[in-house]
């Protein structure tokens, strides 16, 4: 069971986001013991920059970048992600005043676990599915007597295989949100 590609591969990620959801916490309690709570409202203009930037990795993929191997992209696509999504939770409070900012940061929470497990599990749990597959000596076509390991392995992958289908519309809604937050934010501003 402990060599399952469900407990290898996704454990691991599913503690990286609760870490991100606990330095979340543990940031925004720091900034407002400390009278730096302003600090929040300059942290969503860095952390939506980085999340902007981290957009490189599709760019790559889509060859609009020619340049750099791939899972360099995505790496820096996940780590930039993920300090960006932090730096944006902790702009957020954890205390929202009106409901696109609720609505944001939960689409953000949700496209953030579908990024960060759904991404890079696809990857490798295909990869560890072939070297089991060819370690238990099952053919590439059969379908029928697995073992139970390979069986569970088979129904992780096909499960994240679907992510995109998910994964791709909720971002482009989450861009929709940012752009409809910082239009109201920019609209309703005390200019003075």
């Amino acid at each position: 069971m402990w060599n399952s590609v469900l407990i290898s591969r996704a454990l691991p990620l599913s503690l990286s986001y609760l870490l991100l959801v606990a330095a979340t916490l543990a940031l925004d309690f720091i900034f407002h013991n400390t009278g730096l709570g302003w600090m929040g409202r300059y942290l969503g203009v860095v952390g939506t920059l980085l999340v902007a930037f981290s957009f490189g990795y599709s760019a790559r993929k889509k060859k609009l970048i020619e340049y750099g191997p791939l899972k360099y992209f995505l790496r820096f696509h996940c780590n930039v992600g993920w300090l960006g999504t932090l730096l944006i939770l902790v702009h957020s409070g954890i205390h929202f005043n009106a409901l696109l900012p609720w609505m944001a940061t939960a689409l953000m929470m949700v496209v953030t676990a579908s990024g960060h497990v759904g991404q890079y599990l696809v990857r490798k749990i295909r990869e560890e599915v072939k070297r089991k597959k060819q370690q238990y000596g099952i053919a590439a076509d059969r379908t029928d007597g697995l073992e139970q390991q390979y069986f569970w392995d088979a129904v992780t992958v096909s499960a994240f295989e679907k992510w995109r289908f998910i994964h791709m519309p909720l971002v482009m809604f989450l861009v929709v949100l940012t752009f409809l937050h910082v239009a109201s934010v920019t609209m309703f501003m005390n200019w003075r």
